[in-house]
């Protein structure tokens, strides 16, 4: 806000005093405050997503997907609970982490899908409660899926109560 008294100030002193100085310190200030609305709008406009996974679920085959349903941050409203899947909202590179927790003897299969094809594999060891995590940076174009799915055909149980997570984030076009 006071850039833009400022920026009115300066301005019409620049018409009325045509000083060189002055109007270069107004197209300064001009580039300067264009810089930051810009820098502002990209801010409001970069997708983020955050969700976590409410309750054990079980993976019965190949064709499961991880349905992080306490859906904490989602910002462009890119992730959809009710699939599992985070459609970009625009194109850009963007970086994907997921912590899957496996249950007592128990492993976990698990990959971050890019549309229908595996991206990164994924793999919690049946041990006390083992977790792995899986960080991917991701070339999207507007409306390419990211998904957390399962990838073998027996029947495994991911741990819920919010120890598995799923988030997203823009970082560039």
């Amino acid at each position: 806000m006071f850039v833009v008294c400022v920026l009115g100030q300066i301005e019409a002193a620049c018409t009325v005093n045509e000083d060189i100085t002055t109007c270069r310190n107004v197209n300064l200030l001009r580039i300067l405050l264009n810089a930051l609305q810009s820098k502002q709008r990209d801010n409001t406009t970069r997708p983020v997503f955050f969700a976590s996974l409410s309750q054990n679920t079980a993976l019965i085959d190949m064709s499961s997907i991880v349905k992080f349903d306490d859906v904490r941050i989602n910002i462009g409203n890119g992730y959809d609970s009710t699939t599992g899947w985070f459609t970009a909202p625009r194109s850009g590179i963007y970086e994907f982490n997921c912590l899957i927790r496996a249950i007592g003897s128990n492993d976990v299969h698990f990959q971050l899908n890019k549309n229908d094809a595996p991206y990164t594999l994924g793999y919690a060891s049946k041990g006390y409660y083992d977790s792995q995590t899986i960080s991917s940076t991701v070339k999207l174009m507007e409306n390419d899926r990211v998904y957390i799915k399962h990838r073998i055909s027996t029947t495994e149980t991911v741990n819920g109560f919010h120890t598995s997570t799923f988030s997203g984030k823009f970082l560039q076009e």
